[in-house]
């Protein structure tokens, strides 16, 4: 994306300023720390004159990388867990962990475009505030990441339970 820009003779600020969002969501997106929405990355492609599949393409390897390196946390998070229940702990781990990338990308774009938005059913209807349904996504997914968390937590031998969940709360 960067790379396109730049060959383009575009800065952040002109591509942000095109796709109608802030030079800092987009320097996040750009930077592969936010994951924006298809409409947004419909808006980035056409301002980069790239088809969405690029993008796409490009946001998916960085996306695999986040979630590897989230991967790598909770296996050590977890590495107490009995040997007998690995096969079952190491896809509750990478589910976490794209949970977690998922709701850090969520979070973000609902701080940057809040949680409401104007809606209305026809153009002869008056627009109301309605919630966004990323917030929705991030409230579902929010509780899928916290069932996990329990079950692998209580997969853990009674004494390292406590100290494991300090740590994936950042207490530790």
């Amino acid at each position: 994306m960067k790379k396109k820009r730049i060959e383009l003779g575009l800065t952040q600020v002109d591509v942000s300023t095109k796709c109608n969002i802030s030079s800092r969501y987009y320097g996040t997106i750009e930077n592969g720390k936010n994951s924006p929405s298809l409409e947004k990355l419909e808006l980035i492609a056409k301002v980069l004159d790239v088809s969405l599949h690029f993008l796409l393409n490009d946001r998916m390897d960085d996306m695999e990388s986040r979630v590897q390196n989230e991967k790598e946390r909770l296996e050590k998070l977890f590495d107490k867990v009995p040997s007998d229940k690995l096969n079952l702990v190491e896809g509750l781990i990478i589910q976490a962990a794209r949970l977690r990338i998922l709701l850090d990308d969520n979070w973000k774009d609902i701080i940057e475009n809040g949680e409401y938005e104007k809606f209305k059913q026809s153009e002869n209807q008056m627009a109301y505030d309605r919630k966004r349904p990323i917030v929705e996504n991030y409230d579902n997914r929010d509780k899928t990441y916290q069932s996990i968390i329990k079950q692998l937590t209580e997969l853990l031998p009674h004494g390292v339970k406590q100290d494991k969940r300090n740590k994936l709360l950042g207490r530790g």
